[in-house]
């Protein structure tokens, strides 16, 4: 509050001084030529010497232009704005509790109200958001009853402690300016007795000089007052220094002194060129003005200097000020450009169109991102916050709306499947106990194509649902398989043969026509299905045998890694079409497959992201390319599975 009033009865215009100059070349002329002093020089210097208190007064009274005024709110609400409607509610209140935490509450008043109108903002767009929930569960608008909100009534128990501060505040201010004008009407009253004190000049003038610093350390006044204070107060120096400029001597010592004081304040006003923090150099700057006015005058012959002197670092000050407002203005301009470039691009992602979860994830992820970024950027002109973070918010309300749309429509989609894969589930449950071999058999088929032919369930079923009815088929599959497996001897002749096909295999002669070799490979495989099942304690050892044996067979081959991985791939398929539980099984690697390419391309999209961060390193060449190595190797591998899983659809479908 003291600082606004000084500001009130402070001027940025000190011209004034330098008018005074001519005024006082009389004076000069009287100090050197004392003794001669006539009647009529005499009525000179008293004339200029009241010039220069009248000019100290017309200073004193003046207001700081509106300009000055104008920039230093300027720069304050810039530097000290804060967007406080990019807050949330318990961080508008735990910025409430630090603002109750300073002492000077009241200069905070516009900060608190700005809490107050965000807070309650977001406290009706929350009830609003609640309203509308309720609403869209079948509930009855008027038999909704909004529940007591913790946060609000901690708020509102913060902003009545903040009023009764206030008021405290504003009460203790009002009565310590009715006491600092009780003093100063005292200071006044012991000026007017000064006049007719019969003391040694030399103390006279020192008591004078004791109630000028008094008057300048005593606080504000009531505004309704001060005019007429002040008024008085000058009034009653302008007599004391009438009487004074009667003694050549008293008015020397005052020069001298006023002139020690000045100097003093030049070199404070100077110190402030250097000071880093600008805006603190400008106000205080005003400061030490405003003590300027109250020294007094100084011998005509250094007015004009002293004045210069401070003129001149008042300039600069001014200048760093003024440059300071501009980077400043160029910095919040920077920071608006770069934040329209964010809602440019969250505009962009907002107006995608979206079919896929992959899709909606890859674009909240970009959102995300684009949040994270916007939070680095600093402050933007205040004329434009508002603007360009509604802007910026619009986007990504739109976008995460037509989120919450698809997510809606894919949820019932998935939970039809659900209910339809249960009811398949209960079906195959019914059939897993059949003796009806071959009419049984079809009806898994059926379902198990019936099941393929649904969409998926959310992933929160998914595993459960499938681990369900792939028990029954399961269970189904292997009774039949038991039921069939029951000769002994035929096993055994079985093994037999495989093992003999093996041998015979190893010791195959290749020519030079790879198309006949790989027919006669074909052909053991052929055999080997025909052959049969196998004593079940030998199955998987004479499969492992079979496995890697004609796998090296196919290695032999003089075709190319992509079309070998085919040919083994075609076999293997057709040697699992051949088993009874085919279907099962084809399903299986099919699933198999899926779950290998999603891996794969995840972990492609890994190594290209990680060479867009290393190709900025000059260091990082060999790691790059080790990068390169790997993505060229996955992509052929995902191209390899990618055939297969289409080659796997055409077989099921048919």
């Amino acid at each position: 509050m003291e600082q606004n009033e000084l500001e009130q009865n402070s001027t940025g215009d000190f011209s004034t001084e330098n008018n005074s100059i001519e005024s006082n070349t009389e004076s000069k002329s009287l100090e050197n030529n004392d003794t001669e002093e006539t009647s009529k020089n005499l009525t000179s210097r008293i004339f200029d010497l009241q010039s220069e208190n009248k000019e100290d007064k017309d200073i004193v009274g003046s207001t700081l232009s509106d300009n000055i005024k104008n920039e230093i709110q300027n720069i304050d609400n810039e530097n000290n704005y804060i967007d406080y409607s990019s807050l949330t509610k318990l961080e508008l209140i735990q910025k409430f509790k630090q603002i109750l935490s300073e002492k000077k509450i009241t200069y905070l008043r516009n900060e608190i109200e700005n809490i107050k109108v965000n807070f309650y903002k977001k406290n009706k767009a929350e009830n609003e958001e609640l309203r509308k929930k309720f609403i869209e569960k079948g509930g009855d608008l008027e038999k909704y009853i909004q529940e007591p909100d913790k946060v609000e009534e901690e708020f509102k128990q913060l902003y009545k402690d903040y009023r009764e501060r206030r008021n405290e505040l504003t009460k203790t201010i009002e009565e310590q300016k009715i006491a600092n004008y009780k003093i100063k009407q005292e200071i006044i009253a012991s000026i007017k007795e000064l006049i007719n004190k019969p003391e040694l000049l030399q103390h006279t003038i020192e008591d004078f000089h004791n109630l000028q610093d008094k008057w300048r350390t005593i606080g504000i006044v009531p505004q309704n007052e001060m005019k007429t204070l002040y008024d008085s107060y000058h009034f009653t120096v302008q007599e004391f220094y009438n009487w004074l400029k009667l003694n050549k001597e008293a008015r020397e010592i005052d020069f001298r002194r006023n002139l020690d004081s000045k100097i003093e304040l030049c070199e404070k006003v100077e110190s402030l060129i250097i000071e880093k923090d600008v805006r603190k150099a400008f106000n205080e700057l005003q400061i030490l003005h405003e003590r300027w006015r109250e020294i007094g005058p100084v011998s005509p012959d250094k007015k004009d200097e002293i004045w210069q002197r401070l003129h001149e670092a008042t300039t600069q000050i001014h200048k760093n000020h003024q440059e300071y407002y501009l980077k400043k203005k160029e910095e919040y301009e920077g920071n608006l450009n770069a934040k329209t470039i964010l809602c440019e691009k969250a505009e962009e992602i907002s107006s995608k169109v979206y079919n896929r979860y992959k899709e909606w994830e890859n674009g909240t992820n970009d959102f995300i991102e684009l949040q994270q970024v916007w939070k680095t950027i600093g402050m933007v002109p205040k004329s434009e916050n508002t603007k360009i973070f509604k802007r910026f918010k619009d986007a990504s309300d739109s976008f995460f709306a037509a989120k919450k749309e698809f997510y809606k429509l894919i949820m019932e989609e998935e939970n039809n499947n659900l209910q339809i894969k249960t009811d398949i589930c209960l079906k195959a449950e019914s059939l897993k106990d059949s003796n009806d071999w071959k009419r049984t058999t079809n009806e898994f088929i059926q379902l198990q194509k019936e099941w393929r032919r649904i969409g998926p369930v959310s992933r929160k079923f998914s595993d459960k649902i499938w681990n369900r009815f792939r028990v029954a088929c399961n269970e189904f599959f292997e009774n039949k398989n038991k039921h069939f497996s029951t000769i002994d001897g035929l096993l055994n002749e079985n093994l037999k043969k495989k093992e003999q096909l093996i041998e015979n295999i190893n010791n195959y002669t290749y020519t030079e026509n790879c198309e006949e070799d790989l027919n006669n490979l074909k052909q053991f495989q052929k055999e080997w299905v025909e052959i049969g099942l196998v004593p079940e304690n030998k199955r998987s050892i004479i499969q492992e045998k079979y496995k890697k044996t004609i796998n090296n067979a196919f290695n032999s081959l003089k075709v190319d890694d992509k079309k070998k991985e085919n040919i083994k791939f075609k076999m293997r398929i057709e040697n699992i079409m051949q088993q009874q539980d085919s279907h099962d099984k084809l399903y299986f690697e099919r699933e198999t497959l899926t779950k290998k390419l999603n891996q794969i391309e995840t972990e492609l999209k890994t190594l290209e992201n990680n060479i867009g961060f290393f190709s900025k390193s000059k260091k990082s060449e060999s790691l790059l390319k080790d990068f390169t190595l790997k993505i060229e190797d996955g992509k052929k591998e995902s191209s390899i599975i990618k055939e297969h899983i289409k080659y796997l659809d055409n077989i099921i479908k048919n």
